[in-house]
């Protein structure tokens, strides 16, 4: 299942939407219950790296070193901070720098769907968007934090989009192969 290309992708979805299902919870539950909230936020941040594999292995074939680099962004955003607890402030250093890769992570990835024949362009371009908000948001709450306040309800709806199509997409249709 995982050594082709649809079951990768459909594996890719399936962990996608678990992470984007605990964040929800994570987040709803972050005053009332840190624990679980912790516990969300943890669960999310396994099923992402097993996201990030597998659109490694799915994207090798296009382009191996751009893989490798999106791989790597997506590894180093959680490792420093990325997944910082939902009951943190997201000014917090750590959560910004954490989305500084994964906008790069998923800027890249976008890119590759854009060389591919394996996604519609489309939803390639949609996560671009998405990474370009993630990194200039973030880049605006370190040099000026007022203004980057204000850019966080633009940056949501564009990350969501991309992120939410592309989830769908994983999920119904997998990829295209030859």
């Amino acid at each position: 299942m995982l050594g082709d290309p649809r079951g990768q992708a459909r594996a890719a979805g399936t962990l996608w939407l678990a992470v984007i299902l605990v964040s929800v919870i994570g987040i709803a539950v972050q005053s009332t219950q840190p624990r679980i909230a912790f516990a969300a936020l943890e669960f999310g941040a396994v099923c992402y790296i097993g996201v990030t594999v597998l659109l490694y292995a799915l994207f090798k074939p296009v382009d191996a070193t751009l893989a490798l680099f999106a791989a790597a962004c997506g590894v180093i955003g959680l490792a420093s901070g990325g997944d910082t607890s939902p009951t943190s402030p997201p000014s917090e250093s750590g959560f910004l720098l954490g989305m500084v890769f994964f906008g790069f992570q998923i800027l890249t990835i976008g890119f590759l769907i854009t060389r591919s024949r394996l996604i519609p362009r489309v939803l390639g371009i949609l996560l671009m968007l998405g990474g370009a908000s993630y990194i200039v948001n973030s880049f605006t709450n370190f040099v000026a934090p007022d203004i980057g306040r204000h850019l966080m309800p633009f940056v949501v709806p564009i990350a969501i989009l991309g992120e939410g199509a592309l989830t769908v997409w994983l999920l119904v249709k997998g990829v295209r192969t030859p």
